[in-house]
This record gives structure tokens, C-alpha cells and sequence, in this order.
């Protein structure tokens, strides 16, 4: 998807807005048959945009015992011990380390951390606009969640989980 550009966010840090986001996960259950969708809650973070776009930074903070899918077993099982572990690892947090122009859009280079373990991520920053009172920005990236610390349950849930983030900051 190519980057939104009708109005590109005026330069300056923007607070992003936890009522107003969403971060939504998708993954396959069950042998890769069965599609899983989950959300997560924004706990807060931060976008700098800069005068020079590549200059630009975020970072953002997830609460890793908010998982909610439609199976109440499964959010206790994620946010247990053997997952996300969220009474050790309260928070899921992201802070970039670049940004950059790619072949159909704006690229943010990162690191995830997830059980106190940090792996590379990137977005692809799909929508990155003004709005009446702030900005408005949508990302997706797919990250491989053994590379960032979770590696039970190989037969429960694939490798890439795609996460989706719908931010407004003001």
C-alpha cells in the first residue's frame, strides 16, 4: 500500500491518543487453518515528525495483559507465563531506529520489545496525515514472535503474526 500523502503531519511531537488507537493482531490457530484476531490497548508513545521526513521518530508502548480475542481460554493463555507473560512483562514496547523512503512508500525501522527481548521490526507506514485536531496514522508490519521471545506453541499458532496499527495522536 502506497503512503497517504494529502497532507503530510506538520512537523513537530505528537501525542498519541490511547482511546483513539488501535493495534489489532492476526494470526493462524490450529496448524495455520484457523485466522485469530486480537487487539491489544495502547498504553501511550510518541511521533516526532521532523522537517525532513527520514529524520522523523516514534515510539509507543502496548499493555501486554490487554489481549483480547474472541476466546477467553486463549487471552488467559497468551497473557500467561508461557506467552506474553504480562505479571513479568507488563508492557510491549516499540521505539524506532530510522525511517526511510521504500519502493511504494514510508519505511520505520525499529525495535520490538516482547519478554524483555528486543528483535528488528519494520512498519510500513500506510497512512500519515493531518487531521483537524492532530494526526492520524496507520502501520502494519509482520513479525515473527519466536524472533521476539515467544517460542512455545508451535502447533497453536503460526510464526507471523501481522499487527495492524490505526493511531491518533494529537
Amino acid at each position: 500500500m502506497t503512503t497517504s500523502v494529502r497532507t503530510i503531519p506538520r512537523p513537530g511531537t505528537y501525542t498519541l491518543d490511547p482511546r483513539r488507537s488501535t493495534c489489532r493482531l492476526t494470526a493462524t490457530h490450529v496448524f495455520g487453518l484457523k485466522p485469530v484476531t486480537a487487539t491489544v490497548d495502547l498504553r501511550g508513545g510518541t511521533v516526532t515528525v521532523a522537517d525532513d521526513p527520514a529524520a522523523s521518530t516514534a515510539s509507543a508502548v502496548l499493555e501486554a495483559g490487554s489481549f483480547r480475542s474472541d476466546d477467553e481460554r486463549r487471552n488467559r493463555d497468551v497473557t500467561g507465563r508461557k506467552f506474553l507473560d504480562a505479571e513479568q512483562h507488563p508492557t510491549i514496547a516499540f521505539r524506532s531506529t530510522g525511517c526511510r523512503r521504500g519502493e511504494s512508500g514510508w519505511l520505520l525501522d525499529g525495535v520490538l520489545r516482547v519478554r524483555g527481548v528486543d528483535s528488528a521490526v519494520t512498519l510500513t507506514i500506510d497512512v500519515a496525515e493531518s487531521t483537524g485536531d492532530g494526526c492520524h496514522f496507520v502501520a502494519s508490519a509482520t513479525v515473527d514472535r519466536v524472533a521476539a521471545g515467544i517460542g512455545t506453541g508451535r502447533a497453536i499458532i503460526a510464526r507471523p503474526v501481522r499487527i495492524r496499527l490505526d493511531l491518533r495522536a494529537n
